[in-house]
């Protein structure tokens, strides 16, 4: 019979080594319980803890770009709301013009309507620089570079007006994101003058263009004859720029012909200005104006719509539309208001000013409906990256998040454990030699 010798010290050391280690157990265990989490540390589970770690930085990308989201749709909101007033302004505007073009109104009356007018006009200003709750210009586009942070600036001085003091140009809108700037310069600085073709000033007298178009032009032949060289017809190019007179008829006395100067292009080699033939407008009593009513005249290219009275000597011009801005066309129609020229001249100016402001007010209205636009997009971006937000969390959480039945059961198992070695511990201590020779 084989004896063996067993150390009381390392029965002991070993039963303590194990209770200790279900304690470390049982203490992991609650820890994990109490964060929900499976994985703490990264020497719980090193896979599922590096995913976890790119699956949370995706999502903290995803929560920045709606924090982004919202605050580019606080700044359109309210952009799209300015507009609004905006567009609100230029109906009353166009409702003063009206108004101011009666003839039947006085010097006063009409002054007072100006000055109405320039308040809009003010107000139009202030709209133009407003800015959002962060103190940014709405419609500063890519950036204000005067130093008070406002993109419109009235100018004084030898060239009075409006500057616009901002780089022109707008964010691009992305996958995840929006513009919160509007291109100011193309919303109210980028207003063609007249009727976007070409203007008509009036110099003298009182005939009033009403209508003004461009003639469509023959294309010419696709392929011509054979050994045909297509000749250059000056006549058919429209030149732009015209002195309209009239004038008594040379060769048809007791009636009034308009005479039409060409301004040649300046361009290399220089053209010659075509000869035009004067226009018959009718007979009239020597020493009368001829009145007429929507008399339309046609001249290479151009066609003009007349009305009014016509005598020898009165003049108007015709000239490109050029690039203007809102608040320009708006100051002439001030101007024409207080000025004490004749009505021909004030009839003519407003119905210019009124074919400007009408371009402007579809640019904002177009403006505004991208806005419109944009903020119905910010609503779909929002739903899609919240979608992608849950989804990096479902992801999260099965990496991550502790099955808590199953992790209750096995603290309560490792309860048990504990309870029962310690118990265990307790009994077999006593049955120590010394006990008895004590």
């Amino acid at each position: 019979m084989s004896l063996y010798r067993v150390s009381t010290a390392n029965s002991y050391d070993a039963t303590l080594n194990r209770i200790n280690q279900r304690t470390a157990e049982l203490t992991q265990t609650q820890e994990k319980l109490s964060a929900g989490k499976r994985v703490l540390r990264a020497t719980d589970d090193p896979v599922a803890a590096t995913l976890a770690e790119r699956e949370g930085n995706r999502l903290s990308r995803v929560q920045a770009d709606l924090r982004a989201l919202e605050r580019s749709r606080s700044s359109l909101v309210q952009a799209e709301s300015t507009l609004g007033n905006a567009v609100d302004l230029m109906h009353r505007f166009k409702e003063l013009m009206v108004q101011g073009g009666n003839a039947a109104l006085s010097a006063t009356d009409r002054r007072s309507i100006a000055q109405e007018m320039s308040g809009l006009r003010d107000q139009l200003l202030n709209l133009a620089n407003a800015q959002d709750s962060e103190g940014n210009a709405l419609f500063g586009g890519l950036g204000v570079t005067n130093t008070l942070g406002k993109p419109f600036a009235d100018v004084y001085g030898t060239n009075p007006g409006v500057d616009f003091q901002a780089i022109g140009g707008q964010g691009a809108a992305t996958e995840t994101g929006l513009p919160n700037r509007v291109d100011g310069q193309y919303a109210l600085m980028r207003n063609l003058t007249g009727n976007g073709t070409f203007t008509v000033a009036n110099v003298s007298g009182n005939v009033l263009v009403t209508g003004g178009s461009l003639l469509p032009v023959e294309p010419p032949p696709a392929v011509p004859p054979s050994g045909a060289v297509l000749p250059f017809d000056g006549s058919a190019t429209t030149q732009g720029r015209y002195t309209l007179t009239v004038a008594e008829s040379t060769t048809t006395p007791g009636t009034l012909e308009l005479q039409v100067a060409v301004v040649p292009k300046d361009v290399t080699p220089p053209i010659a200005a075509p000869a035009i033939a004067p226009i018959n407008l009718g007979a009239h009593t020597p020493g009368q104006p001829l009145s007429f009513s929507n008399r339309t005249v046609q001249f290479d290219g151009v066609q003009l719509t007349l009305s009014g009275s016509a005598a020898p000597g009165d003049e108007f011009r015709i000239e490109p539309s050029e690039a203007g801005d809102l608040f320009a066309s708006m100051e002439r129609a001030i101007k024409a208001l207080q000025s004490d020229g004749s009505s021909t001249y004030r009839t003519q100016e407003l119905g210019r000013v009124h074919e400007e402001t009408q371009t402007g007010l579809d640019r904002l209205l177009l403006v505004r409906g991208r806005l419109g636009e944009y903020l119905r997009r910010a609503d779909s971006l929002e739903a899609r990256l919240q979608d992608r937000g849950v989804d990096h969390e479902k992801q999260l959480s099965n990496l991550t998040d502790l099955d808590m039945v199953k992790g209750i059961s096995e603290f309560q198992n490792q309860q048990l454990g504990l309870q029962a070695a310690l118990q265990s511990y307790a009994q077999v201590q006593k049955l120590s030699l010394f006990q008895y020779i004590a």
